[in-house]
């Protein structure tokens, strides 16, 4: 009965449920049905209605000049002209674009005819378009086109146009789009244009493949925020330029020649970002508090950063030089750059030379020890090419478990290894004068991965786990993994000491002989290492594919 009663009781709290339902699909039937009609009766009076017209229209001419100046302002220069086949006042008010940016390197051929034609054509329309422009601020003039140093006239002209309309940047790129720039036809560039008028103006420049004559008396520059040179030959005093930009921001020279002496006495407080690359100079030195973001390509040479206690980001490529046969240019960076100290995210390139490489017991009291501490560094990144005879032997990448030991806020380490592995029977290293000035020992194209010596079969001492504070490094990727014995007694250490690690990577390449047997050793004492240790460690294999590619 009492089974009975609750059934009854659920049917009619359905049935109940089922009827409210039924309600409301009719009431919002019902609605949808009135709005309809209302719709309709408001569609048929209007149409019963003549049809209304708003009492003014507003069109582009009836707005002020100054909007219509900003609408034109947003299109494209080319897009801008065109607008002038609209009315006359549309064919005036173009003329006063503030961006005057002349592209031209997407048309550029091989062949010379084509070449000359194209050539002229440009600047054809660079001077129709100067001539017509009203003289109005500029915010940007940029011209990207191959042009040699014959046409120097339309390029001054071009040049003083800009500066007299007190362009805020100025772009000159004279050879895009090419691998390699004849020497000795580079524009002169008047930099003394830029100081010719009432107080200074501009704010960004950028030149690529021209040369420059600065000197210490120029003027025009002091608020001068981003200066990039690109395959610049400097005749003159390039210091002397610097010590007057006392508001440069981001500072890069790239490839440039006659930079023999980069000291600046400026204190240049406002300076973020500075890149130096392949540029033969004997010295840097820099007075930059306010620095976050260093970059520097070429060989070991002094660099002094005065007061940069703010970096945030430090990248290092270090190449050989032609006398530099016994050296360990990773070291370098650790042991005689103090200036770098205070970053927080290193990376290192750099070349590992040893001739003769040789494995004592004492190899941990024999390493150089860093003098200062890397006490803001969270993340550090090198790749490491090591030239040797004998990869078992060659101690130098143990060197980072003293560097570990002074960085005691280190999190992330990834380490990406090559090694050259030179025979008994050939000459130690192959040296390749390259155009940029350097002497590199080895080349890109050489081999990497060698066959001449094979994995280490021994067991990991822990030699250098006393070396290393790793206290709160949680992530290690290691690439290149060969076991090698000095990889292995790194990692080892790693390991031991470790305590906060979460992951840990090792990444295997492609071998040309044996490749089964390496990965199979390899598969092997990664599990035996991580029974010991206790830690997990993780196996990619890096196919042939992605290895070219990289």
């Amino acid at each position: 009965m009492a089974n009975g009663g609750a059934g009854q009781k659920r049917q009619a709290s359905e049935s109940a449920m089922t009827g409210a339902l039924q309600s409301l699909q009719e009431e919002a039937a019902t609605t949808k049905i009135r709005r309809l009609e209302h719709h309709r009766s408001a569609r048929d009076a209007l149409a019963q209605q003549p049809l209304l017209t708003p009492p003014f229209s507003v069109g582009m001419e009836d707005l002020p000049e100054d909007i219509q100046r900003r609408i034109l302002s947003l299109l494209p220069l080319k897009e801008a002209a065109r607008t002038s086949i609209v009315s006359r006042n549309w064919r005036e008010l173009w003329t006063c674009h503030p961006n005057l940016c002349f592209d031209g390197s997407k048309q550029q051929s091989t062949d010379e005819d084509s070449m000359k034609i194209k050539e002229t054509k440009f600047i054809e329309t660079v001077n129709s378009i100067v001539q017509q422009h009203s003289g109005a601020v500029l915010n940007k003039f940029s011209i990207r086109f191959l042009l040699k140093k014959e046409s120097s006239d339309h390029l001054d002209r071009w040049i003083c146009f800009a500066a007299a309309c007190k362009a805020r940047i100025m772009d000159i790129n004279l050879w895009p789009n090419a691998l390699k720039a004849p020497v000795g036809k580079n524009y002169n560039y008047p930099l003394e244009a830029l100081g010719s008028q009432d107080g200074p103006f501009i704010q960004s420049l950028f030149l690529k493949h021209v040369s420059l004559k600065p000197h210490s008396d120029i003027a025009g520059f002091t608020k001068l925020r981003r200066l990039h040179l690109n395959n610049v030959i400097i005749n003159g005093d390039l210091r002397g330029l610097l010590n007057n930009c006392c508001a440069l921001e981001d500072l890069e020279i790239f490839k440039c020649y006659g930079a023999w002496d980069l000291r600046v006495s400026l204190h240049l407080n406002k300076l973020r970002h500075m890149l130096i690359s392949l540029v033969p100079t004997s010295s840097i030195d820099f007075h930059v508090t306010g620095l976050t973001h260093f970059e520097y390509k070429g060989q070991a040479r002094p660099i002094v950063l005065h007061g940069c206690s703010q970096l945030e980001k430090v990248s290092l490529t270090f190449k050989a030089g032609s006398f530099e046969r016994d050296k360990d240019l990773v070291s370098y960076a650790f042991n005689k750059l103090p200036a770098i100290s205070a970053v927080k995210v290193l990376n290192v390139r750099a070349d590992m030379i040893e001739r003769e490489p040789v494995w004592t017991s004492q190899v941990d009291r024999l390493m150089t020890r860093p003098v200062y501490m890397f006490t803001r560094l969270r993340h550090l990144t090198c790749e490491i090419t090591i030239f040797t005879r004998d990869a078992n032997s060659h101690v130098g990448i143990l060197q980072f478990a003293h560097y570990l030991d002074r960085a005691p806020e280190l999190e992330v380490l990834q380490l990406h290894e090559k090694v050259h592995i030179t025979p008994l029977n050939t000459p130690t290293f192959l040296l390749i004068y390259h155009a940029d000035g350097l002497c590199l020992v080895a080349s890109e194209t050489d081999v990497v991965y060698t066959t001449g010596v094979g994995f280490w079969s021994g067991e990991a001492t822990g030699l250098f786990s006393s070396s290393m504070g790793l206290h709160r490094l949680k992530k290690v990727h290691m690439s290149g993994f060969r076991c090698y014995r000095p990889q292995m007694e790194l990692l080892c250490g790693i390991l031991e000491k470790g305590a906060t690690l979460e992951n840990v990577t090792i990444q295997t390449n492609p071998y040309t002989v044996s490749s089964h047997n390496y990965e199979s050793y390899i598969r092997e004492w990664a599990r035996h290492t991580s029974e010991r240790f206790g830690k997990t460690i993780h196996r990619r294999i890096l196919t042939l594919d992605k290895c070219k590619m990289r």
